[in-house]
Protein backbone atom coordinates (compact mmCIF):
# COMPACT_ATOMS: atom_id res chain seq x y z
CA UNK A 1 0.00 0.00 0.00
CA UNK A 2 1.36 3.21 -0.92
CA UNK A 3 1.95 5.55 2.15
CA UNK A 4 -0.15 8.37 1.59
CA UNK A 5 -2.92 6.34 0.89
CA UNK A 6 -3.17 5.62 4.49
CA UNK A 7 -3.79 9.31 5.50
CA UNK A 8 -6.03 9.70 2.23
CA UNK A 9 -8.75 9.88 4.43
CA UNK A 10 -7.62 12.81 6.43
CA UNK A 11 -7.67 15.21 3.43
CA UNK A 12 -11.01 14.99 3.18
CA UNK A 13 -11.91 15.11 7.00
CA UNK A 14 -9.91 18.38 7.22
CA UNK A 15 -11.26 20.27 4.36
CA UNK A 16 -15.21 19.48 6.55
CA UNK A 17 -13.43 20.54 8.99
CA UNK A 18 -12.04 23.75 7.28
CA UNK A 19 -15.63 24.64 5.85
CA UNK A 20 -17.14 24.14 9.63
CA UNK A 21 -14.74 26.54 10.76
CA UNK A 22 -15.12 29.18 8.24
CA UNK A 23 -18.95 29.14 8.81
CA UNK A 24 -18.03 29.88 12.47
CA UNK A 25 -15.79 32.17 11.64
CA UNK A 26 -16.94 35.00 14.33
CA UNK A 27 -14.94 37.35 15.87
CA UNK A 28 -13.29 36.15 19.08
CA UNK A 29 -15.27 36.96 22.38
CA UNK A 30 -14.02 40.14 23.32
CA UNK A 31 -11.73 40.47 26.23
CA UNK A 32 -10.45 43.11 28.46
CA UNK A 33 -6.96 44.01 28.11
CA UNK A 34 -4.92 45.48 31.04
CA UNK A 35 -0.84 46.25 31.78
CA UNK A 36 0.06 44.83 34.57
CA UNK A 37 3.66 46.46 35.48
CA UNK A 38 3.92 46.24 32.07
CA UNK A 39 2.30 42.74 31.51
CA UNK A 40 -0.41 42.49 28.81
CA UNK A 41 -2.40 39.57 29.33
CA UNK A 42 -6.29 38.47 29.17
CA UNK A 43 -7.78 39.94 32.24
CA UNK A 44 -11.01 38.19 33.28
CA UNK A 45 -12.58 38.71 36.41
CA UNK A 46 -14.92 35.94 38.01
CA UNK A 47 -17.01 36.71 40.78
CA UNK A 48 -14.23 38.47 43.50
CA UNK A 49 -11.02 36.99 42.24
CA UNK A 50 -9.47 38.28 38.96
CA UNK A 51 -6.46 36.06 36.86
CA UNK A 52 -4.61 37.42 34.48
CA UNK A 53 -3.37 34.45 31.75
CA UNK A 54 -0.43 35.44 29.58
CA UNK A 55 2.64 34.24 27.70
CA UNK A 56 5.56 33.91 30.00
CA UNK A 57 9.32 33.56 29.29
CA UNK A 58 11.07 30.62 29.32
CA UNK A 59 12.96 31.58 32.72
CA UNK A 60 9.97 32.56 34.55
CA UNK A 61 8.16 29.28 33.21
CA UNK A 62 11.54 27.37 35.15
CA UNK A 63 11.64 29.43 38.29
CA UNK A 64 7.31 28.82 39.21
CA UNK A 65 8.24 25.01 37.84
CA UNK A 66 10.48 23.89 40.59
CA UNK A 67 8.23 25.28 43.32
CA UNK A 68 5.36 22.65 41.71
CA UNK A 69 5.35 19.42 43.59
CA UNK A 70 3.90 17.28 40.99
CA UNK A 71 5.66 18.86 38.02
CA UNK A 72 6.93 16.88 35.55
CA UNK A 73 9.19 16.70 32.43
CA UNK A 74 6.02 16.66 30.11
CA UNK A 75 5.58 20.07 31.48
CA UNK A 76 8.57 21.59 30.82
CA UNK A 77 9.82 23.73 27.89
CA UNK A 78 12.24 21.39 26.92
CA UNK A 79 9.90 18.41 26.15
CA UNK A 80 7.71 21.14 24.46
CA UNK A 81 10.41 21.74 22.33
CA UNK A 82 11.07 17.82 21.31
CA UNK A 83 7.20 17.62 20.50
CA UNK A 84 7.45 20.39 18.16
CA UNK A 85 7.11 18.53 15.38
CA UNK A 86 3.46 17.36 16.54
CA UNK A 87 2.35 20.60 18.90
CA UNK A 88 2.91 24.05 18.83
CA UNK A 89 4.10 25.05 22.42
CA UNK A 90 3.08 28.05 24.02
CA UNK A 91 4.36 28.57 28.16
CA UNK A 92 1.64 30.55 30.04
CA UNK A 93 1.42 31.83 33.34
CA UNK A 94 -1.79 32.49 35.77
CA UNK A 95 -1.38 36.15 37.39
CA UNK A 96 -3.31 37.54 40.46
CA UNK A 97 -4.39 40.73 41.25
CA UNK A 98 -0.77 41.37 43.04
CA UNK A 99 0.78 40.44 39.91
CA UNK A 100 2.16 37.16 41.23
CA UNK A 101 2.43 34.16 39.10
CA UNK A 102 0.28 31.61 40.88
CA UNK A 103 -0.27 28.66 38.25
CA UNK A 104 1.46 27.80 34.53
CA UNK A 105 1.12 25.41 31.96
CA UNK A 106 2.65 24.40 28.57
CA UNK A 107 -0.09 24.31 26.09
CA UNK A 108 0.36 22.23 22.69
CA UNK A 109 -1.49 24.07 20.13
CA UNK A 110 -2.48 21.37 16.93
CA UNK A 111 -3.81 23.82 14.28
CA UNK A 112 -6.54 22.37 11.67
CA UNK A 113 -4.67 23.03 8.16
CA UNK A 114 -6.39 25.54 6.13
CA UNK A 115 -7.99 27.44 9.47
CA UNK A 116 -6.98 29.42 12.44
CA UNK A 117 -8.77 26.92 14.65
CA UNK A 118 -6.51 24.92 17.04
CA UNK A 119 -7.06 22.12 19.57
CA UNK A 120 -4.73 22.31 22.71
CA UNK A 121 -3.79 19.42 25.20
CA UNK A 122 -1.98 20.10 28.48
CA UNK A 123 -0.15 17.01 29.38
CA UNK A 124 0.03 16.20 32.88
CA UNK A 125 -0.91 19.66 33.24
CA UNK A 126 -1.61 22.70 33.93
CA UNK A 127 0.14 23.58 37.20
CA UNK A 128 -2.15 24.34 39.36
CA UNK A 129 -3.33 24.08 42.86
CA UNK A 130 -5.88 21.26 42.86
CA UNK A 131 -7.61 21.88 46.09
CA UNK A 132 -7.08 25.96 45.53
CA UNK A 133 -11.16 27.11 46.10
CA UNK A 134 -10.50 28.97 43.53
CA UNK A 135 -9.88 26.77 40.64
CA UNK A 136 -13.12 27.04 38.98
CA UNK A 137 -12.01 30.63 38.31
CA UNK A 138 -8.58 29.92 36.81
CA UNK A 139 -10.08 27.05 34.74
CA UNK A 140 -12.51 29.96 33.40
CA UNK A 141 -9.48 31.90 32.78
CA UNK A 142 -7.56 29.03 30.92
CA UNK A 143 -11.03 29.22 28.41
CA UNK A 144 -11.28 32.52 27.78
CA UNK A 145 -7.71 33.15 26.73
CA UNK A 146 -8.16 30.11 24.38
CA UNK A 147 -11.33 30.97 23.60
CA UNK A 148 -9.84 34.25 21.93
CA UNK A 149 -6.72 32.71 20.15
CA UNK A 150 -9.18 30.37 18.36
CA UNK A 151 -9.14 27.60 20.61
CA UNK A 152 -12.05 25.07 19.96
CA UNK A 153 -11.31 22.25 22.65
CA UNK A 154 -8.51 22.16 25.57
CA UNK A 155 -7.48 18.67 27.04
CA UNK A 156 -5.98 18.46 30.12
CA UNK A 157 -4.04 15.15 32.28
CA UNK A 158 -3.73 16.53 35.84
CA UNK A 159 -1.37 14.71 37.93
CA UNK A 160 -4.30 14.66 40.14
CA UNK A 161 -5.40 11.22 41.67
CA UNK A 162 -8.37 9.60 43.33
CA UNK A 163 -7.91 6.40 44.67
CA UNK A 164 -4.38 4.93 45.95
CA UNK A 165 -3.84 0.82 46.70
CA UNK A 166 -0.43 0.17 48.45
CA UNK A 167 1.83 -2.41 47.09
CA UNK A 168 0.75 -5.43 50.05
CA UNK A 169 -2.84 -4.86 48.58
CA UNK A 170 -1.94 -5.07 44.92
CA UNK A 171 -0.10 -8.11 45.95
CA UNK A 172 -3.28 -9.15 47.46
CA UNK A 173 -5.17 -8.68 45.15
CA UNK A 174 -2.92 -10.65 42.32
CA UNK A 175 -3.21 -13.62 44.57
CA UNK A 176 -6.88 -13.28 45.36
CA UNK A 177 -8.47 -15.31 42.31
CA UNK A 178 -11.70 -13.68 43.03
CA UNK A 179 -10.30 -10.10 42.12
CA UNK A 180 -10.10 -9.18 38.40
CA UNK A 181 -9.35 -5.49 38.77
CA UNK A 182 -7.63 -2.92 40.90
CA UNK A 183 -10.96 -1.34 40.99
CA UNK A 184 -12.37 -4.59 42.72
CA UNK A 185 -10.32 -3.78 45.72
CA UNK A 186 -11.11 -1.59 48.85
CA UNK A 187 -8.33 0.93 48.16
CA UNK A 188 -5.59 2.40 50.66
CA UNK A 189 -6.67 5.70 50.62
CA UNK A 190 -9.12 7.55 48.68
CA UNK A 191 -8.75 11.34 47.54
CA UNK A 192 -11.28 13.89 48.16
CA UNK A 193 -9.44 16.46 46.37
CA UNK A 194 -9.71 14.43 43.55
CA UNK A 195 -13.06 13.89 43.35
CA UNK A 196 -14.39 17.15 44.34
CA UNK A 197 -12.25 18.55 41.27
CA UNK A 198 -14.63 16.00 39.08
CA UNK A 199 -17.19 17.50 40.38
CA UNK A 200 -16.10 20.99 39.76
CA UNK A 201 -15.06 20.31 36.04
CA UNK A 202 -18.78 18.19 35.00
CA UNK A 203 -20.10 21.64 36.75
CA UNK A 204 -17.87 23.89 34.47
CA UNK A 205 -18.87 22.28 31.24
CA UNK A 206 -15.99 19.91 30.99
CA UNK A 207 -16.13 16.16 30.23
CA UNK A 208 -14.56 13.19 30.14
CA UNK A 209 -11.86 12.54 27.43
CA UNK A 210 -12.95 9.79 25.39
CA UNK A 211 -10.23 6.81 25.03
CA UNK A 212 -8.06 6.95 22.12
CA UNK A 213 -5.69 4.29 22.12
CA UNK A 214 -3.06 5.86 19.53
CA UNK A 215 -3.74 9.36 20.29
CA UNK A 216 -0.65 11.46 21.81
CA UNK A 217 -3.23 13.53 23.73
CA UNK A 218 -3.89 9.92 26.18
CA UNK A 219 -2.73 9.08 29.39
CA UNK A 220 -2.64 6.17 31.42
CA UNK A 221 -5.35 6.19 34.44
CA UNK A 222 -3.83 3.84 36.39
CA UNK A 223 0.18 4.29 37.27
CA UNK A 224 2.89 3.02 39.94
CA UNK A 225 4.32 5.16 42.16
CA UNK A 226 7.50 4.34 44.10
CA UNK A 227 8.13 6.25 47.81
CA UNK A 228 11.70 7.56 47.89
CA UNK A 229 10.63 9.59 50.49
CA UNK A 230 13.38 9.57 53.16
CA UNK A 231 14.67 6.29 52.02
CA UNK A 232 17.87 4.47 51.46
CA UNK A 233 18.51 1.70 48.73
CA UNK A 234 18.82 -0.53 52.04
CA UNK A 235 15.16 0.60 52.56
CA UNK A 236 13.66 0.68 49.01
CA UNK A 237 14.94 -2.75 49.19
CA UNK A 238 13.45 -4.35 51.85
CA UNK A 239 10.24 -3.07 50.42
CA UNK A 240 10.73 -5.47 47.26
CA UNK A 241 9.38 -8.86 47.33
CA UNK A 242 11.94 -11.43 47.77
CA UNK A 243 11.28 -12.63 44.12
CA UNK A 244 12.53 -8.95 42.90
CA UNK A 245 15.57 -9.09 44.79
CA UNK A 246 16.93 -12.43 43.80
CA UNK A 247 16.31 -11.06 39.74
CA UNK A 248 18.86 -8.38 40.56
CA UNK A 249 20.99 -11.21 41.86
CA UNK A 250 20.62 -13.09 39.27
CA UNK A 251 21.45 -10.39 36.77
CA UNK A 252 24.57 -9.69 38.36
CA UNK A 253 25.56 -13.56 38.18
CA UNK A 254 24.73 -13.54 34.51
CA UNK A 255 27.41 -10.81 34.18
CA UNK A 256 24.96 -8.26 32.81
CA UNK A 257 26.92 -4.62 32.59
CA UNK A 258 24.56 -1.49 32.84
CA UNK A 259 26.05 1.67 31.26
CA UNK A 260 25.34 5.14 31.02
CA UNK A 261 23.77 5.77 27.19
CA UNK A 262 24.35 9.22 25.11
CA UNK A 263 23.41 10.51 21.98
CA UNK A 264 25.92 7.58 20.17
CA UNK A 265 23.26 4.87 21.47
CA UNK A 266 20.18 6.11 19.74
CA UNK A 267 19.78 3.39 17.15
CA UNK A 268 20.27 0.62 19.51
CA UNK A 269 17.35 2.43 21.90
CA UNK A 270 15.42 2.69 18.65
CA UNK A 271 15.74 -0.96 18.11
CA UNK A 272 15.08 -1.96 20.92
CA UNK A 273 12.08 0.14 21.45
CA UNK A 274 11.12 -1.47 18.24
CA UNK A 275 11.09 -4.85 19.40
CA UNK A 276 9.31 -3.95 22.28
CA UNK A 277 6.35 -2.79 20.90
CA UNK A 278 6.43 -6.04 18.01
CA UNK A 279 6.11 -7.82 21.13
CA UNK A 280 3.59 -6.14 22.66
CA UNK A 281 1.23 -5.06 19.66
CA UNK A 282 1.76 -1.21 19.50
CA UNK A 283 4.06 0.88 17.02
CA UNK A 284 7.06 2.55 18.04
CA UNK A 285 8.58 5.78 17.63
CA UNK A 286 10.66 6.62 14.72
CA UNK A 287 14.21 7.46 15.07
CA UNK A 288 13.61 11.19 15.37
CA UNK A 289 11.55 11.35 18.07
CA UNK A 290 14.96 9.83 20.28
CA UNK A 291 17.14 12.23 18.49
CA UNK A 292 14.53 14.97 19.59
CA UNK A 293 14.10 13.70 23.10
CA UNK A 294 17.97 13.69 23.23
CA UNK A 295 18.61 17.00 21.72
CA UNK A 296 15.52 18.30 24.36
CA UNK A 297 16.57 16.60 27.79
CA UNK A 298 20.16 14.90 27.23
CA UNK A 299 22.76 17.95 27.42
CA UNK A 300 21.13 21.20 28.67
CA UNK A 301 18.16 19.95 30.34
CA UNK A 302 17.76 22.05 34.02
CA UNK A 303 16.36 18.70 35.18
CA UNK A 304 18.28 15.21 35.22
CA UNK A 305 17.73 13.00 32.62
CA UNK A 306 19.61 9.47 32.69
CA UNK A 307 19.07 6.79 29.93
CA UNK A 308 20.75 3.05 30.69
CA UNK A 309 21.76 0.42 28.54
CA UNK A 310 22.28 -3.42 29.86
CA UNK A 311 24.37 -5.09 27.90
CA UNK A 312 25.33 -8.93 28.20
CA UNK A 313 28.53 -10.06 26.23
CA UNK A 314 28.38 -6.45 24.45
CA UNK A 315 25.15 -7.38 23.25
CA UNK A 316 22.55 -4.27 24.02
CA UNK A 317 19.64 -6.79 25.73
CA UNK A 318 17.32 -3.74 27.35
CA UNK A 319 17.25 0.33 27.84
CA UNK A 320 15.44 3.01 30.46
CA UNK A 321 15.44 6.55 30.77
CA UNK A 322 14.08 8.91 33.24
CA UNK A 323 13.67 12.29 33.84
CA UNK A 324 13.06 14.41 36.87
CA UNK A 325 11.60 17.89 37.51
CA UNK A 326 13.00 18.67 41.23
CA UNK A 327 12.33 15.77 43.35
CA UNK A 328 10.00 14.35 41.03
CA UNK A 329 11.49 11.67 38.65
CA UNK A 330 9.45 9.79 36.09
CA UNK A 331 9.87 6.81 33.83
CA UNK A 332 10.37 8.03 29.56
CA UNK A 333 10.69 4.65 28.12
CA UNK A 334 11.30 1.33 29.36
CA UNK A 335 12.72 -1.15 26.13
CA UNK A 336 13.40 -4.83 26.06
CA UNK A 337 14.47 -7.09 23.21
CA UNK A 338 13.21 -10.17 22.99
CA UNK A 339 16.97 -12.36 23.35
CA UNK A 340 18.59 -13.13 26.88
CA UNK A 341 15.06 -12.16 29.20
CA UNK A 342 16.27 -14.98 31.81
CA UNK A 343 19.37 -12.29 32.54
CA UNK A 344 16.90 -10.09 33.82
CA UNK A 345 18.01 -6.81 32.65
CA UNK A 346 14.41 -5.38 33.64
CA UNK A 347 15.31 -5.81 37.24
CA UNK A 348 18.51 -4.96 36.55
CA UNK A 349 17.97 -1.66 35.23
CA UNK A 350 15.30 -0.19 37.29
CA UNK A 351 17.28 -0.40 40.48
CA UNK A 352 20.12 1.28 38.33
CA UNK A 353 16.93 3.84 38.10
CA UNK A 354 15.71 3.72 41.70
CA UNK A 355 19.89 4.30 42.77
CA UNK A 356 20.38 7.20 40.36
CA UNK A 357 17.24 8.82 41.90
CA UNK A 358 18.19 8.73 45.34
CA UNK A 359 21.43 10.09 45.09
CA UNK A 360 19.79 12.79 42.51
CA UNK A 361 17.63 13.85 45.32
CA UNK A 362 14.34 12.06 44.41
CA UNK A 363 11.22 11.91 46.41
CA UNK A 364 8.80 9.95 44.17
CA UNK A 365 9.84 7.64 41.14
CA UNK A 366 6.32 7.36 38.90
CA UNK A 367 7.43 3.98 36.84
CA UNK A 368 4.35 4.88 34.61
CA UNK A 369 0.82 3.13 33.78
CA UNK A 370 -0.64 -0.50 33.49
CA UNK A 371 -3.79 -1.07 32.73
CA UNK A 372 -6.52 -1.91 35.00
CA UNK A 373 -6.36 -5.83 35.08
CA UNK A 374 -4.98 -8.48 37.84
CA UNK A 375 -6.70 -11.11 36.13
CA UNK A 376 -4.34 -14.30 35.82
CA UNK A 377 -4.71 -15.13 32.39
CA UNK A 378 -4.36 -11.51 31.04
CA UNK A 379 -1.27 -10.74 30.30
CA UNK A 380 -0.90 -7.21 30.88
CA UNK A 381 -1.13 -8.35 34.82
CA UNK A 382 2.12 -9.57 34.48
CA UNK A 383 3.21 -5.73 34.41
CA UNK A 384 1.30 -5.17 37.79
CA UNK A 385 2.56 -8.08 39.74
CA UNK A 386 6.35 -6.49 38.67
CA UNK A 387 5.29 -2.84 39.67
CA UNK A 388 4.05 -3.82 43.05
CA UNK A 389 6.81 -6.51 43.74
CA UNK A 390 9.28 -3.59 42.90
CA UNK A 391 7.27 -1.75 45.97
CA UNK A 392 5.27 0.71 44.37
CA UNK A 393 1.76 1.79 44.85
CA UNK A 394 -0.73 1.77 42.66
CA UNK A 395 -2.62 5.04 41.48
CA UNK A 396 -5.99 5.50 40.27
CA UNK A 397 -5.48 9.39 37.99
CA UNK A 398 -8.36 11.65 37.29
CA UNK A 399 -7.82 11.15 34.21
CA UNK A 400 -8.43 13.23 30.54
CA UNK A 401 -10.73 16.18 30.70
CA UNK A 402 -11.78 18.39 27.65
CA UNK A 403 -13.61 21.51 27.44
CA UNK A 404 -15.35 22.07 23.87
CA UNK A 405 -15.13 26.12 23.26
CA UNK A 406 -16.81 25.26 19.98
CA UNK A 407 -19.27 22.03 20.22
CA UNK A 408 -19.76 21.02 17.16
CA UNK A 409 -15.79 21.94 15.91
CA UNK A 410 -14.78 19.87 19.03
CA UNK A 411 -17.31 16.94 18.15
CA UNK A 412 -16.15 16.81 14.01
CA UNK A 413 -12.70 16.53 15.72
CA UNK A 414 -12.85 14.33 18.37
CA UNK A 415 -14.54 11.97 16.14
CA UNK A 416 -11.63 12.47 13.64
CA UNK A 417 -8.55 12.11 16.31
CA UNK A 418 -8.91 7.74 16.87
CA UNK A 419 -9.15 7.60 12.95
CA UNK A 420 -6.19 10.38 12.01
CA UNK A 421 -3.98 8.82 14.88
CA UNK A 422 -4.74 5.51 13.97
CA UNK A 423 -3.64 6.20 10.42
CA UNK A 424 -0.33 8.20 12.12
CA UNK A 425 0.65 5.20 13.68
CA UNK A 426 0.05 2.93 10.43
CA UNK A 427 2.55 5.47 8.69
CA UNK A 428 4.63 5.40 11.69
CA UNK A 429 4.99 1.39 11.17
CA UNK A 430 6.29 2.05 7.87
CA UNK A 431 8.52 4.80 8.32
CA UNK A 432 9.80 3.43 10.90
CA UNK A 433 11.21 0.11 8.85
CA UNK A 434 12.62 2.66 6.07
CA UNK A 435 14.39 4.79 9.33
CA UNK A 436 16.28 1.42 11.09
CA UNK A 437 17.49 0.33 7.31
CA UNK A 438 19.39 3.90 7.16
CA UNK A 439 20.41 3.97 10.74
CA UNK A 440 21.89 0.62 11.63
Amino acid sequence: MHVTSLLGWSATAFSMMKRMSSAWRTPARPVRRTATNGRIGHNRRYGEHMYTISAISKAEYWRFLLTHSTATYQQTPEWADARRAQWEPELIGWFDQNDSICAAAVLRYRRIPGTNRSFVFIPQGPLLDWSDPEIADQLAALGAYLSSRGVFGVRITPVVTLRKWEAAAVKAGLANPEVDRLLDIEPTEVNTVGFGLRRTLRAAGWREAPDEKHSDASYPRFNFWLNLTGRTEEAVLARMSKTWRNSIRKAERAGLDVAVGSGEDLSVVHRLCEETARRNDFVAHPHNYFKAMWDALGDDFPGHFNLFIAYQDGLAIAANATAQVGSWAQGVFAAKSTERTNARPSNALYWVEIRQALADGAELFDIGGVKDTLHEEDPAAGLVRFKAGLGADAYEYIGAWDLPLQPQMYAAFTRLLPLYASAAARLRSITAGLSTSRHR
